[in-house]
C-alpha cells in the first residue's frame, strides 16, 4: 500500500498556520481520510522554505482547538507521554504508514524516541520529523498528569522546547538532524478525585470502555479503573453472561455508531478512534454487527440520511 498521511494531520497543519497568522496553501487532495505522502512532503517543504523550522514546530499547537475531533479525543485520554506514544504508534499501524515513531528508551519521567522510515533508503525529511515532534509535544503538554515538559533533539545541549519553543526562526540555529528526541517531565500527583473515594461515581464497565475505546484496555486495567480486582470483575461479567472481549467489542461498535451518525468525520478516523486495528477490520466487524458497512450505516442513519428521509415525508 502506498504511504499516506492522515487528512487529520493536514487539518492540523492548516489550523496551525492560521493560529500563527500565516497564509495556508490549498489543501492537498485526500481520499478516504488519507493524503498521499508526496503531496504532504511537498507542502511541508514549501512551508519550511517560506517560514522556517520554528513555524513547522509550532503547527502542532493547533491540537488545542481540536477537542471535538475524533482523533483529538483519542490522545486527550492518554495517561502520560508513554501511553501517548503508544496511541500514536497504533495510528501509524492503522494507516499503514511507512514512517514510525520508535521508542528507544522510556522511564517514569523521560523518553527518547526516533522518527524513522520502514524503508531505510527513504527516511523522513527534516520538516516531517519536526512536524511530528511538534504535534506529539503539543499533545503531551496538555495531558493533566504532565508538568514541566522539556524536549530537545538528540545531541543538543539546550532544551529546544521548555513549555514553549525556545529556538529562533533561523535555520542555522536548529540541528541538522531532527529525527531523534529526548523528553523529560515531572509527573503531577493524582488528585483526590482519582482515588478510591471516587468509586461511588465511577461509571460502569461499558461506559468506561466507550469513553476511550482506543485506550489499549485489558481486563486488569478495566478492573483498576473500577477499583476492583480482575478476578472480581471477571466473576461479575460472568454473572451477567458477558466477557471482557465481548464488552470491549460492544464499546467500540457503540462508539463508532455514534460518530457515524453524529459527525462527518472520515470513516478511517472513526475506525481508528473507536479502537479498530485498521480500516478493513473496522468494516468487517461493523458489518457483521449491523448488517451494513460503515458508509451504508452513515448514509441511512447519519444526519444527511435522516434529513433526506424527513424531506420525503
Amino acid at each position: 500500500m502506498d504511504d499516506f498521511a492522515s487528512a487529520a494531520m493536514m487539518r492540523v497543519v492548516r489550523e496551525g498556520l492560521r493560529r500563527q497568522g500565516l497564509p495556508a496553501p490549498a489543501p492537498p487532495p485526500s481520499h478516504l481520510g488519507r493524503v498521499a505522502l508526496p503531496d504532504k512532503r511537498a507542502q511541508l517543504q514549501a512551508l519550511w522554505q517560506a517560514h522556517g523550522p520554528c513555524a513547522i514546530a509550532r503547527l502542532g499547537e493547533a491540537v488545542q482547538t481540536l477537542h471535538g475531533d475524533p482523533m483529538g479525543r483519542v490522545f486527550v485520554h492518554a495517561s502520560g507521554p508513554g501511553d501517548l506514544l503508544e496511541r500514536w504508534q497504533r495510528l501509524e499501524r492503522f494507516v499503514h504508514s511507512r514512517h514510525r515513531v520508535l521508542v528507544l528508551d522510556a522511564g517514569p519521567q523521560h523518553l527518547r524516541w526516533r522518527h524513522a522510515s520502514l524503508r531505510s533508503q527513504a527516511p523522513p525529511t527534516a520538516a516531517e520529523d519536526l512536524l511530528v515532534a511538534g504535534l506529539l509535544l503539543a499533545l503531551a503538554a496538555r495531558l493533566p498528569a504532565v508538568h514541566g515538559l522539556r524536549a530537545r533533539p538528540a545531541g543538543a545541549t539546550a532544551w529546544t522546547f521548555d513549555g514553549r519553543w525556545a529556538a529562533p526562526d533561523a535555520s542555522s540555529a536548529w540541528p541538522a538532524a531532527l529525527a531523534e528526541w529526548e523528553w523529560r517531565w515531572q509527573q503531577r500527583p493524582a488528585s483526590a478525585a482519582d482515588g478510591p473515594s471516587a468509586t461511588a461515581s465511577t461509571p460502569g464497565p461499558l461506559a468506561l470502555l466507550e469513553r476511550d475505546p482506543a485506550g489499549g484496555w485489558t481486563l486488569a486495567r478495566l478492573a483498576e479503573a473500577l477499583h476492583t480486582a480482575p478476578r472480581t470483575l471477571q466473576r461479575r461479567l460472568a454473572r451477567e453472561q458477558q466477557s471482557f472481549s465481548a464488552l470491549l467489542a460492544q464499546a467500540r461498535l457503540n462508539h463508532a455508531a455514534r460518530w457515524l451518525t453524529d459527525s462527518d468525520a472520515p470513516l478511517a478516523e472513526v475506525g481508528y478512534a473507536s479502537g479498530f486495528a485498521d480500516q478493513p477490520h473496522f468494516a468487517r466487524r461493523f458489518r457483521a454487527h449491523t448488517g451494513l458497512t460503515p458508509a451504508q450505516y452513515r448514509a441511512q442513519f447519519g444526519r444527511a440520511g435522516l434529513s433526506r428521509s424527513a424531506s420525503r415525508r
